[in-house]
């Protein structure tokens, strides 16, 4: 018998079925009970040239069964109508919390809670209680939305809050202002999150009898008031797709190439790289003098070039 995050799922995969929306499938992440957290991805999130809103929904961050239902209504409501769908590119994760509704409560495997604590700091996709959190923050760094939209259960009447900076759609919305809780959306819009840019928020609370689909035509009205803008985040990806090769080594050098510790293959292609960068651009000498102190211990014996149990990795090193 399948579990209420096995019965979402397959209420989405009955939407998807119905309306033939092309989302692709995605995973966002892994819990700590191994549950992939489901995503579905429109084929117009990456690309450059569509004239849409990019927006990533994400529901039911807090594990409860009611955020879930609303998350499935919006939805619902966005693959239904052929407008919406021609305005906005949604993709979305139905319920970054998988093992809170599958406990029926917030709290995921081993008291975690990914409804808060952003920007996570720490522990990363092994953290002992939040690896969701992890895996969420950088899925949306990855995909760079334009807008993210959380979707949460109340008795809002279809109630708008923002976070970022206040426009002329977050006002004919009557979005009200987000304070810095700790939550996904004011964490995204502030800082310099994930190393890109900045990515507005709008947090919509509806419940079962708001009518989703009158709400999402109101906010694509109102985000085609302002034209299609380009998050912060997107625009820092933009840029970096727009290096050339030689200034995309140009970061990598300082990094990469300093330590044979150990000799195995991926040391030497970076150590081999730091070579053919200084003939690119005349620091031969340079950076073939951070090389050769670098390999000399192991040509004059001071240091083994494998341990016990080296294989072909290490000799091709």
């Amino acid at each position: 018998m399948p579990n209420e995050y096995e019965r979402l799922l397959n209420e989405v995969e009955a939407i998807r079925a119905q309306t033939r929306v092309p989302w692709a499938d995605d995973g966002a992440g892994v819990t700590r009970r191994d549950a992939r957290i489901a995503a579905l991805v429109h084929p117009d999130a990456y690309a450059d040239s569509a004239d849409r809103h990019r927006i990533l929904l994400v529901g039911c961050l807090s594990g409860d069964s009611e955020d879930a239902a609303a998350a499935l209504a919006v939805l619902d409501a966005y693959a239904r109508s052929r407008r919406l769908r021609n305005r906005i590119a949604l993709s979305a994760i139905p319920c970054g919390n998988p093992d809170g509704l599958e406990n029926g409560g917030a709290d995921g495997a081993d008291g975690g809670d990914p409804s808060g604590g952003y920007p996570p700091e720490g522990g990363f996709f092994n953290h002992d209680t939040d690896p969701e959190s992890r895996y969420l923050w950088r899925y949306v760094g990855f995909m760079a939305p334009d807008l993210v939209l959380e979707v949460r259960a109340g008795d809002g009447g279809g109630a708008w809050r923002f976070s970022g900076t206040p426009n002329s759609a977050t006002a004919a919305l009557g979005a009200s202002e987000m304070g810095a809780d700790g939550g996904l959306l004011p964490a995204l819009a502030s800082g310099v999150p994930n190393g890109l840019g900045r990515v507005p928020g709008l947090l919509l609370t509806v419940s079962p009898g708001d009518g989703a689909g009158e709400i999402l035509t109101r906010l694509a009205r109102a985000l085609d008031a302002r034209g299609v803008e380009k998050s912060p985040a997107r625009a820092a990806l933009d840029a970096r797709r727009g290096r050339s090769p030689l200034d995309v080594a140009s970061a990598l050098v300082p990094r990469y190439g300093d330590t044979l510790d150990p000799v195995i293959y991926t040391k030497g292609v970076t150590v081999s790289g730091r070579l053919r960068y200084g003939a690119l651009t005349g620091a031969t000498a340079a950076l073939a003098e951070g090389v050769e102190a670098l390999v000399a211990p192991y040509l004059d014996g001071g240091e083994a070039w494998f341990g016990e149990s080296a294989g072909g990795a290490n000799h091709a090193g």
